[in-house]
């Protein structure tokens, strides 16, 4: 691991000098595709790691292999298979998939049922993907394929005996090179960078521009040290900038004109890019931006501002925004004014926190400290002007650890659970709504309707331990509480493959805030392209 001392200042907004401190960490994702030869993805240390697996070895290794979708999960889920393998993806249920490498190298169209995707591989390495409608890469519906030397002459059977691989960046490996964000008063910032593996290619995609109207990338959002205050820019191929110019990225404030630069964006070999920037500053990116710029630019003397010649760009639909941002910003009826899915996530974690103490007063046989706790759960649940919200366990106080909004609908408080699913529905429904928009809006709904179920059960709980004088009587109301909230927090495995996904009886609060932020995808193209119907690919993480 390599350190490097990033030179940060502040940009203005309109006439406002807003602090920000900007850190950009760029790893360049090598494609796995037809014969190019390709690297070995490296993850953030010296060394990548390859999970391979123990093979059955036949006589002759078989040119095709089928994995299906079905279930909500590729089946095999992880696959060793010798080079020169065709995998053949065939989705067996009525729900729609697709097949979206972890690095962009490639993606299938929408399967519907029936419907086949079929990729050879040529080249060894470890190949990670996803289905971008129920999952991201390495959560969700996820697959691995480890492609092996042609000559081990076999398609090794799936198998849990998983055998780790470490193979050391070689001399070409080079760290990624940290940008620098101009601004006007200078605070020095430490940052870790990842190697990357960089092996020359002759893709014919790092040489031909994109087309006006093709999706070329996404912008994403994410938490890093605080709310929605990373973004990460993924393209699956873009051209080389003209001789002495280089690509930057911006985020812009498309209502007062202000931008932040984020830096140079260097295209890998074969035009990938996978570039992740922070911001530490408590800034929440979503709250201050709408639109994405890559433009073209000299690099000496370094850009501070973005030039006319923009190569690509998104932005986010505006009355769609207002909802997203209510969701993950602030809402103003909410204590504090937070957003809705922010407070979702607080009030659910202090929930499942209560439940704990609950059940350590269990084990202790202290009854009166188990209807206290009891009491927590029903007022935090209900909110301050709930049915049966007070002092329930009558000892002359009235104790809420939540924040009085309330998880459910009380009097004129919305609460979290309908707020989030409210305005994730009004976000779809506004003009302009993309598809990205759509799809993760229906996700939220899914996953906030699965925590309602979970919540109002946690409620009758909580109210029934407290009529009983008997702490055996408790026990068994107790462990349910407990087992309940650990799933309106983080959801439930319902196929046993470990596995949260947005479906009905599965997903919980932690993946409905993970697909509001998806919400706010920004699908990037050629300016003037109409790509707002295909922003839900490239969904980075």
């Amino acid at each position: 691991m390599q350190f490097f001392k990033v030179n940060l200042q502040k940009p203005l907004f309109g006439k406002v000098n807003l602090p920000i401190m900007a850190l950009l960490l760029l790893s360049l994702v090598m494609a796995a595709c037809g014969d190019n030869p390709t690297p070995v993805p490296v993850a953030n240390t010296t060394a990548a790691v390859v999970q391979a697996t123990q093979a059955n070895v036949t006589s002759a290794a078989p040119t095709t292999i089928n994995i299906d979708l079905a279930g909500f999960k590729f089946s095999p889920a992880k696959i060793s298979i010798p080079a020169g393998t065709t995998v053949t993806w065939t989705n067996k249920e009525a729900a729609k998939h697709n097949v979206v490498a972890d690095d962009n190298s490639f993606e299938s169209p929408t399967l519907e049922k029936g419907q086949s995707f079929s990729r050879k591989f040529d080249s060894p390495g470890t190949i990670t993907y996803f289905c971008k409608f129920h999952g991201s890469p390495g959560q969700g519906m996820v697959g691995k394929l480890t492609v092996t030397p042609a000559q081990a002459g076999a398609v090794a059977a799936p198998t849990t005996n998983a055998v780790a691989v470490a193979t050391t960046a070689a001399a070409s490996t080079q760290a990624a090179t940290p940008a620098v964000v101009q601004t006007a008063a200078a605070t020095t910032v430490v940052v870790t960078a990842s190697p990357t593996t960089v092996v020359p290619t002759t893709s014919a995609a790092a040489t031909q521009a994109t087309a006006q109207g093709e999706l070329a990338g996404t912008v994403n959002f994410r938490d890093d040290l605080q709310l929605t205050d990373q973004l990460i820019i993924a393209f699956t191929s873009i051209a080389a900038p003209p001789p002495g110019m280089a690509y930057f990225g911006w985020l812009q404030n498309t209502a007062d004109g202000s931008t932040l630069k984020l830096g140079q964006i260097i295209p890998g070999s074969n035009g990938a890019v996978n570039l992740r920037a922070s911001a530490p500053d408590k800034i929440n990116f979503l709250a201050s931006f709408d639109k994405f710029l890559v433009t073209h630019e000299t690099i000496d003397p370094t850009p501070s501002a973005p030039s006319s010649m923009v190569a690509y760009s998104g932005q986010l639909p505006g009355p769609s925004l207002i909802h997203i941002r209510h969701l993950l910003v602030s809402f103003p009826a909410t204590p504090g004014k937070i957003g809705l899915e922010v407070g979702l996530r607080n009030q659910a974690t202090i929930l499942r926190r209560h439940t704990e103490f609950m059940v350590d007063a269990l084990k202790a046989n202290d009854l009166a400290t188990v209807k206290l706790h009891a009491e927590h759960l029903v007022n935090l649940i209900e909110g301050s002007n709930g049915p049966d919200y007070g002092d329930l366990n009558k000892d002359g106080q009235v104790t809420n650890p939540g924040d009085g909004y309330g998880l459910l609908k009380n009097g004129d408080q919305l609460g979290y659970l309908n707020g989030s699913k409210d305005h994730a529905n009004l976000a779809a429904q506004a003009e302009g709504a993309t598809s990205a928009i759509k799809l993760h809006a229906s996700h939220v709904a899914i996953t906030v309707d699965n925590a309602t179920g979970w919540v109002n059960t946690v409620r009758d709980r909580s109210l029934a331990v407290l009529k009983t004088n008997n702490i055996k009587a408790a026990e068994p109301m107790v462990q349910e509480i407990s087992t309940l909230a650990n799933q309106i927090l983080n959801g439930v495995d319902v196929n046993g493959d470990g596995v949260i996904l947005p479906i009905p009886g599965s997903g919980g609060v932690v993946t409905s805030y993970k697909h509001a932020q998806l919400m706010g995808s920004i699908p990037l193209a050629v300016p003037g392209a109409a790509s707002g119907e295909t922003a839900e690919h490239n969904h980075t993480a």
